[in-house]
C-alpha cells in the first residue's frame, strides 16, 4: 500500500509542476500578445509617416513649411 502512495505522491507533485508550468507559459504568452499589439501600432504610425513623407517629396502634400501653426 505504501507504494501505491508513493506512486500518488509522485503524480500529485508532477501535476502541480506541470499546472505551474501552464500558468507561466499562459502569462509569458499574454504578455508577448501586448508586446506585438504594441509594435503593430507603432508600426502604423511608422507607415503613416511614411507615406505622409513620400506624399510630400513628391508634391503631392504640401510641406510643414507652407502649413500654418495651429495657434492661428
Amino acid at each position: 500500500m505504501t507504494d501505491m502512495l508513493i506512486r500518488i505522491e509522485a503524480l500529485e507533485i508532477k501535476a502541480a509542476h506541470q499546472e505551474q508550468q501552464i500558468q507561466d507559459l499562459s502569462e509569458m504568452v499574454s504578455d508577448q500578445w501586448k508586446m506585438i499589439e504594441k509594435l503593430g501600432g507603432q508600426l502604423s504610425k511608422a507607415n503613416a509617416k511614411i507615406e505622409s513623407l513620400e506624399d510630400i517629396s513628391l508634391g503631392n502634400v504640401p510641406g510643414l513649411a507652407d502649413e500654418k501653426p495651429p495657434h492661428y
